[in-house]
């Protein structure tokens, strides 16, 4: 009988420090799986990023030459190299942004996120050595759905994901970043310099660059490649009153600056190019540019979220594939005191409000 409790003692001490050698090894990815919450009934997750998804060390291996690479990154790097499958998808996407400036001298930057609807999540990082940012990431690219979403601690796995796939987001120095895609040649960099995607490229933004200037010098420091059909243009700003629109020309970087105070962005490039594409955007772009010049680009952060109301696509048509597109979400970064304005689902009645810090 006493053979037998020392047997039961043995095992119950031997998962103990299983347990405990498994909580220290995985501890912040616990913490990001168990951060992970939704807001009411929204489709909108709020993650709390723990975890040490170790940017730098990906950065001087070389980068990520493919989101396939990207992800197996993840997947060594996150779960230490466990078998677990992080399924992702770049679909097309259709969007809008612009910058504005407030009455009280602050600064502003607006991003509509146009794709088939889908739950979001809004995703706190806090690297050491690195600024603390708070951005979106449309969840259906890591795989997520109607019938399998984060609610349950099982199903959170690919949330550690949700760190290298922003799509806009602003840092605690006033920087903030939205990618938009266009219908040319896909961008393919390359020479000997690290390689990023366009999520990578605005995690780092994020991570890294304090200003607009500091995001450019960024941008030329590395081989960009788009993660999908298209190729992608950035509109970056920042707190200092600074926003440019960055592109790519048969792999060139181009950078446009504000006119007259002036600068939005769709789905088209805003300067000549050497070939034909399919301008996408036209529309929404001349919405934006009317309220932005009727206003001189000032503009309170309610009539912010107004503008990008009424540039919302309200999708009913789909597409070859039977998809329809229509606004996913509508975004307000305050970068004067840096915050994000939420809206999802233009549901422009509920806006919630996430300060970086």
């Amino acid at each position: 009988m006493k053979t037998g409790k020392k047997i039961i003692i043995s095992f119950v001490a031997v998962f103990i420090v299983v347990i405990i050698a498994a909580l220290a090894v995985f501890q912040g990815e616990a913490r990001t799986l168990l951060s992970v919450k939704e807001k009411g009934d929204t489709g909108i997750y709020e993650v709390n990023y723990a975890a040490d998804y170790k940017l730098d060390e990906l950065l001087q291996s070389g980068g990520a030459s493919t989101e396939e690479e990207l992800v197996q990154y993840i997947i060594k790097t996150m779960l230490k190299g466990l078998p677990i499958e992080v399924p992702y998808e770049i679909p097309n996407l259709a969007c809008s942004t612009f910058y504005a400036q407030t009455p009280e001298n602050g600064y502003i930057f607006g991003r509509n996120l146009d794709n088939q609807t889908t739950d979001l999540a809004v995703v706190r990082t806090s690297p050491k050595g690195a600024y603390s940012s708070v951005s979106v990431v449309n969840l259906s690219f890591l795989g997520y759905n109607e019938t399998f979403t984060p609610n349950k601690l099982q199903n959170r796995i690919n949330t550690l994901a949700t760190a290298f796939f922003p799509l806009d987001g602003v840092n605690e120095m006033g920087l903030a970043v939205g990618v938009l895609q266009l219908q040319a040649p896909a961008t393919a960099q390359q020479s000997d310099k690290p390689d990023v995607g366009t999520t990578l490229a605005i995690r780092a933004m994020l991570d890294k660059c304090a200003d607009v200037d500091e995001a450019l010098a960024f941008l030329r420091s590395v081989d960009m490649f788009a993660a999908a059909k298209g190729c992608y243009h950035f509109q970056i700003a920042d707190a200092k009153g600074n926003s440019v629109v960055v592109s790519y020309v048969n792999n060139e970087i181009v950078v446009t600056e504000k006119e007259n105070g002036f600068i939005a962005a769709t789905n088209f490039y805003l300067h000549d190019v050497p070939f034909e594409y399919e301008k996408q955007g036209l529309d929404r772009y001349e919405i934006l540019e009317k309220k932005l010049t009727e206003t001189k680009s000032v503009l309170t952060a309610q009539e912010g979220m107004n503008l990008l109301e009424a540039a919302r696509i309200t999708g009913t048509d789909p597409d070859e594939k039977g998809r329809v597109y229509s606004t996913q979400w509508s975004s307000i970064y305050d970068l004067t005191n840096p915050s994000l304005s939420l809206c999802s689902d233009m549901d422009y009645d509920n806006m919630y409000v996430y300060p970086v810090n």
